[in-house]
């Protein structure tokens, strides 16, 4: 029996003429600034445009918008409770303005720290990815919004992503890069996909129907509408019978002429459009879109709550990963001067670019203005240095900020400029009490100089407020929580990626080069299969620089009387793991607790958690 909701739609296509049953499959366009995209409108049939923007960090297109911090952050917490809260804020923030298409969440895997959208992602391993992306959907959706699960699939590096075909096995498909998009349909309940750019064994993932019809659609149940990215596939024939429902921005490929031909030679049938359009037209109705006012701008009354759950999210997500002679929390009792060195410090980068990145707004907080809010509570002299000065030997710490270009469409190196090397270097030889403040999506080469500073701290890209965290996290206010979601490696011969990643002899851009660009098609070759990120540690023993799941804390925590619920489990049966965990200081803290487990028998090689 079909719901209320396919019986309505399908009475909204019975009115429509074919004309524009065929216009439906595309947008309205694209216009820097103004519009991400939109549906088409259906006047005589008191339809509006559903509006869509982008993307999982807030709603770029929203009026004076809050830029949360940067989806890594929130992964780094492993707080899926925060998470509802962080996809509730988004979702009003969208809706306050109209925009109730969410181009979000991003869920792809974290495979190589060089991929210029990390920052957008939830790091390296799908079962965090799972747990953090549900409540981050139904909350979105609860709001009111639709969320977009992107991007369908395997495009874990966007080096030339038109022109890149990942090479990847069934088994390492439904491992790890197929878990996250299936949780967000099955557990989630997300009503829209976003496929990606890239090939997949040698076939357009936005046109592929043994991914769209065969696997979301048959074998997961999804039912909702499934969207291309913008300006992404190349055959009408092969993208309309694939399960695609919606080109955008606009009508490129599967415009009037195109389709028109196909219906004309019998290829296609009209029943096969009506379908594409219950597929979109079904996750509109069950979000009462064809009935309600779009916009609600009294959740601008919202916005306080919003700049709080921003700041949680860097709070908890915040990561401290060295705290040599624990030189943090900075002490004011014997610290009277401080050295902020690094652009990064007062131009303060709050997101990565791209569709995932967007003007933090006139309200945003700087590294230094953070910094100087609270020290100057504490009669502590704060100093920004533009370039080197042999005054920052005599003040009592100096902290570095670095970051690096991350951007959509590009691919960054691991390795930092030899400029910030330089300033490692230097300002370590000046001033013994050095602390490098990392604000990054992802993995970067530390192993040359992590011995030369006394602190470092991973505050991603933090946002509007973000830095506000910072801030109290280095004068001991917050007690770092934060854990990494994914490997630093020592260096990148060591990984599971060297010599499966890009062509010989690339080179990677630190400036985002631009969107037309080309080359010809080629191959990235998952060659380690399901040993990806900490599997791949684990498999060859070989020590990252700083493990997944790696944060430490102000406290100390100790675990013990690890116990199981049963020796046995059968099926379906719930296996309880308890254990205590002590605070063995004085100083309040909060730990999280990670439990691993291995399947003893399998006919599958299984990595050994070290």
């Amino acid at each position: 029996m079909e719901s209320l909701s396919v019986t309505r739609v399908k009475d909204i296509i019975n009115q429509m003429t074919l004309d524009e049953k065929i216009n439906y499959l595309g947008g309205t366009g694209f216009v820097e600034g103004e519009k991400i995209g939109e549906t088409q409108s259906l006047p005589h049939l008191n339809i509006s445009s559903v509006k869509m923007t982008d993307a999982t960090s807030g709603s770029k297109l929203t009026e004076d918008h809050i830029l949360f911090p940067a989806f890594i952050c929130l992964a780094a917490t492993f707080n899926p409770e925060l998470s509802a809260d962080y996809g509730q804020a988004v979702a009003e923030q969208c809706k306050a303005d109209g925009y109730r298409i969410l181009l979000g969440p991003g869920v792809n895997m974290y495979r190589v720290p060089h991929c210029g959208r990390n920052f957008e992602y939830l790091g390296e391993d799908p079962f965090l990815a799972c747990k953090m992306l549900i409540p981050y959907i139904q909350s979105v959706q609860k709001s009111g919004v639709i969320a977009t699960v992107k991007h369908f699939v395997a495009n874990n590096s966007e080096h030339y992503r038109k022109n890149s075909n990942s090479v990847i096995t069934e088994r390492t498909l439904h491992e790890i890069y197929f878990p996250a998009f299936k949780a967000a349909i099955q557990d989630a309940g997300v009503k829209a996909v976003m496929t990606s750019y890239n090939l997949l064994n040698g076939e357009w993932v936005g046109q592929s129907k043994h991914l769209i019809t065969d696997i979301l659609r048959n074998e997961w149940g999804f039912d909702g509408m499934v969207m291309t990215d913008w300006w992404s596939i190349y055959d009408t024939e092969k993208a309309i019978t694939s399960g695609l429902d919606l080109e955008m921005p606009d009508a490129c490929i599967l415009n009037h002429k195109r389709i028109k031909a196909l219906l004309d030679k019998g290829i296609i049938s009209e029943e096969l459009i009506d379908q594409r359009l219950i597929n979109i037209f079904k996750p509109l109705c069950e979000m009462n879109l064809f009935d309600e006012k779009h916009s609600d701008p009294l959740l601008r009354n919202n916005w306080p709550e919003h700049e709080r759950i921003a700041i949680e999210t860097a709070r908890q997500g915040i990561v401290l990963l060295k705290n040599q002679d624990n030189i943090l929390p900075i002490n004011p009792e014997t610290t009277k001067t401080i050295a902020l060195i690094g652009k990064n410090a007062i131009m303060t980068a709050a997101s990565g670019g791209g569709a995932g990145g967007f003007d933090p707004g006139e309200k945003l907080i700087t590294n230094q203005n953070a910094i100087h809010t609270i020290a100057s509570k504490k009669a502590i002299k704060v100093t920004y240095y533009e370039t080197l000065d042999n005054d920052i030997e005599q003040a009592d710490i100096a902290v570095i900020f670095l970051t690096m270009v991350e951007h959509e469409f590009m691919d960054r190196p691991f390795t930092l400029s030899e400029a910030q090397y330089e300033l490692i270097r230097q300002t370590s030889s000046l001033n013994a009490n050095t602390i490098v403040v990392m604000s990054v999506g992802s993995g970067v080469e530390m192993a040359s100089w992590i011995n030369e500073v006394k602190g470092l701290i991973y505050s991603w890209f933090p946002g509007t407020y973000g830095a506000q965290a910072l801030a109290e996290i280095l004068f001991g206010e917050i007690n770092p929580s934060g854990k990494l979601p994914f490997t630093i490696e020592q260096s990148e011969e060591e990984t599971h990626y060297y010599g499966n990643y890009l062509p010989e002899n690339t080179e990677l851009p630190r400036e985002f080069q631009g969107w037309n660009r080309g080359v010809p098609n080629f191959d990235i070759h998952y060659r380690e299969g399901f040993f990806t990120g900490y599997r791949w540690y684990d498999l060859n023993n070989i020590k990252p620089l700083f493990p997944f799941g790696f944060g430490l804390s102000y406290s100390t925590f100790k675990l013990e009387n690890l116990t199981l619920s049963s020796d046995v489990i059968i099926d379906n049966e719930i296996l309880t793991v308890s254990c205590d965990l002590t605070n063995t200081s004085h100083i309040d803290g909060t730990e999280i607790v990670q439990l691993y487990i291995q399947d003893i028998i399998s006919s599958e090689s299984q990595p050994q958690k070290n």
